[in-house]
């Protein structure tokens, strides 16, 4: 009988937060990954938990509205995360419902879809809180990859959703 030991889970050694100079987003992190913050017109925040390999990483993205989202306005915003999972490459949908107790309004979904050859795992919310709209985007390379970061991956998504929640109050 041959046996194949697994890699040990990842663990928390210690956490940081951080905090956009624009003040969102908002979260915390293990120090020792590697974060990468965007210079783009809406603050956003990528953390990689293993440099050499940049398709696993979870990204957060927030964009100001200018005012909370209308009743009407959110069925817009569940038809575009439905088209955009339809432009994805062999696109499998495991889960897409809406979010409830995640600030005004939001949904989740994971899927499976292909990227240069790979399938690769990812689960996202897009959720509204006040004034601000969230992305929050955990990928694995691979679905092993999503399973081994998975645990931690998903805390950290936990503290942004978290942080919002209490902002958009």
């Amino acid at each position: 009988m041959s046996s194949t030991k697994q890699p040990d889970r990842p663990r928390f050694t210690a956490v940081k937060s951080y905090k956009h100079a624009a003040g969102h987003p908002t979260f915390w992190y293990p120090p020792e990954w590697q974060l990468q913050e965007t210079d783009t017109p809406h603050p956003a925040a990528s953390l990689y938990p293993d440099p050499s390999d940049a398709a696993t990483f979870i990204s957060v993205t927030v964009q100001d509205m200018g005012q909370p989202l209308a009743k009407e306005e959110s069925s817009l915003l569940a038809e575009g995360i439905e088209e955009g999972l339809k432009q994805l490459d062999k696109c499998v949908v495991e889960k897409l419902e809406e979010l409830v107790d995640v600030g005004d309004w939001g949904q989740e979904w994971v899927c499976t879809f292909v990227q240069d050859g790979t399938t690769r795992r990812r689960r996202a919310r897009l959720f509204c809180a006040g004034d601000l709209l969230y992305s929050v985007v955990v990928q694995g390379a691979t679905n092993e990859r999503y399973e081994y970061w998975k645990g931690m991956m998903e805390w950290v998504m936990l503290t942004v959703l978290n942080t919002a929640v209490e902002i958009g109050e």
